[in-house]
């Protein structure tokens, strides 16, 4: 019963198993179980390729922001070695926030900075690449046909302003966040 629900949205479309034993231990200890002093749980998990290890902290970790929601505030943050993985995980985290408040935002070098001025030389480039963060597939006249990622913040104006509840990005943009001025809201 625990997760069932976000753990029902996880699976490929028509499919349907039972979650491993690793994972619903996981899903547990993270979840239910307390140290001595009444502080969450860790978990470190070893297993082999394919076997659901991101299931094992995703899942959980979406399920306590929906159960412990606040509004435009990083409250977890998912470190990537490469921005490929990054992206990888964009459509598994759609998936999981459908039908919530959540919002996520993949913070990396690729992240254009702010809508441009209309009239401003790099405008069509950077509407571009937003519409690649968000998924965007557009008519022949302009309008937006599909969203694929509705969750995703696509700037680091946006970002600013209404904070992703959660933040994936690399080690290099976390030390920025920590240093630049402008991104101690963050």
């Amino acid at each position: 019963e625990m997760l069932g629900t976000l753990w029902r949205k996880s699976l490929p479309e028509g499919v349907t198993y039972q979650p491993y034993e690793h994972q619903f231990q996981c899903w547990r200890t993270l979840l239910k179980d307390k140290t001595p002093d009444g502080k969450n749980m860790s978990i470190v998990v070893t297993t082999g390729t394919g076997s659901g290890k991101t299931e094992c902290f995703m899942l959980p970790l979406v399920q306590d922001l929906i159960d412990n929601y606040v509004a435009e505030e990083v409250q977890a943050i998912f470190l990537y070695p490469l921005n490929a993985l990054m992206e990888d995980q964009k459509a598994r985290m759609e998936k999981l926030l459908a039908g919530t408040n959540l919002k996520f935002a993949v913070y990396n070098g690729d992240m254009p900075q702010k809508i441009p001025a209309p009239e401003a030389a790099d405008y069509k480039k950077v509407m571009r690449k937003i519409d690649a963060i968000k998924g965007i597939t557009r008519d022949e006249h302009g309008t937006i046909i599909e969203e694929k990622f509705p969750h995703v913040i696509a700037t680091r104006e946006e970002l600013r302003q209404h904070p992703a509840n959660i933040l994936l990005t690399n080690p290099t943009m976390l030390e920025y966040i920590l240093l630049r001025e402008k991104d101690r809201n963050l």
